[in-house]
């Protein structure tokens, strides 16, 4: 008897932009969702960091800091459903719009960025994922994250 298969389920919508990042243009991320896609996520993993300057002066008794803006990554592994295929498959260079819900939550979370990285897993006998790594407030966004 198969083993089961736990993970907790997640709506992702994902909208790309027209050209990759390799084409000069790169364009921008179109305001709904290209792709809508119902899937079952493994994990999603997101990693902020804000750039801060330091604005103490000399002979100052407090630290003053001001954050000049944020970067991160952004971790997807998904399932690859048998009628959608792989969501990310030939898209490293583009933007990208990820829009998650997690399942049960009712929480709504978006981030935006470059995709950097794709790879699939296609072996017998296993379950077919793709993993995507996004790099947040990548290609001139002043935000790492929307909404």
């Amino acid at each position: 008897m198969p083993q089961p298969v736990l993970v907790s389920d997640a709506t992702v919508e994902v909208s790309f932009g027209v050209d990759p990042q390799s084409t000069g243009g790169a364009g921008s991320i179109p305001a709904t969702p290209t792709n809508d896609i119902q899937c079952l996520a493994t994990s999603v993993r997101v990693s902020i960091s804000g750039r801060t300057i330091d604005l103490s002066t000399l002979c100052s008794t407090t630290e003053a800091t001001f954050q000049t803006g944020q970067t991160g990554t952004l971790e997807l592994e998904l399932y690859v459903d048998d009628t959608q295929g792989p969501v990310f498959l030939y898209k490293e260079g583009y933007l990208c719009k990820v829009k998650i819900i997690p399942g049960g939550s009712g929480s709504t979370l978006t981030y935006q960025g470059l995709v950097t990285d794709v790879t699939n897993t296609f072996a017998p006998g296993e379950v077919e994922r793709e993993t995507a790594t996004i790099k947040l407030g990548a290609f001139g966004f002043t935000a790492v994250y929307v909404w």
